[in-house]
């Protein structure tokens, strides 16, 4: 009898003792999430959690951003969080991997071809950031700093990050109606 005893005390005892460790556990491993950094690879905008752009200054393009895991989705746009309610576009900083269709020269911020960086080979894969931009009468990706390909040049592939509950987030181009949601990744 003094056994049973013994043993269902200890097994409360320590059943008492997870409910009121484990909790004091995870807020603390929330509250100390690190951040891994990136280079900003084209010049971006800092956003509060609704999308809207904030007073801070826009962080140049070479500038090491300190990134956390948290994403959210205004308006279908993938924001990735860089502080207390300041949010980046999760595609100037973290870039998507692309394949290319043809050779593809590298061209500077002013639509030169840059002489002497050599050819970029069909089939091979290039991190591309933010959209397309005209120059020249001709668009572009940014694949780095001061750098670009010509956007004929690449395939680029719809972006779907899954959302908290399981399913991806909804195309840019679809009528869907876009509900904000948050959703934790691991992008390093």
């Amino acid at each position: 009898m003094k056994k049973a005893t013994i043993r269902i005390a200890a097994a409360f005892s320590f059943l008492s003792a997870l409910i009121f460790v484990l909790p004091a556990a995870t807020k603390t491993s929330a509250s100390t999430d690190k951040p891994f950094y990136k280079n900003a690879m084209i010049n971006t905008y800092v956003y509060d959690q609704n999308g809207k752009r904030t007073k801070d200054k826009k962080i140049i393009a070479g500038s090491a951003v300190g990134c956390y895991s948290t994403l959210i989705f205004v308006n279908n746009r993938p924001l990735i969080m860089i502080g207390k309610n300041k949010f980046v576009a999760y595609k100037n900083v973290v870039g998507v991997d692309c394949q290319l269709k043809h050779n593809a020269y590298i061209y500077s911020s002013k639509g030169n071809r840059r002489k002497y960086s050599g050819t970029l080979h069909n089939k091979g894969y290039v991190t591309v950031y933010g959209d397309k931009r005209k120059i020249k009468n001709s668009y572009y990706y940014s694949i780095g700093v001061g750098l670009f390909v010509k956007a004929g040049n690449v395939k680029v592939p719809a972006v779907k990050i899954p959302s908290g509950n399981g399913q991806a987030a909804p195309d840019a181009g679809s009528n869907e109606t876009s509900t904000d949601t948050t959703v934790s990744v691991n992008v390093q």
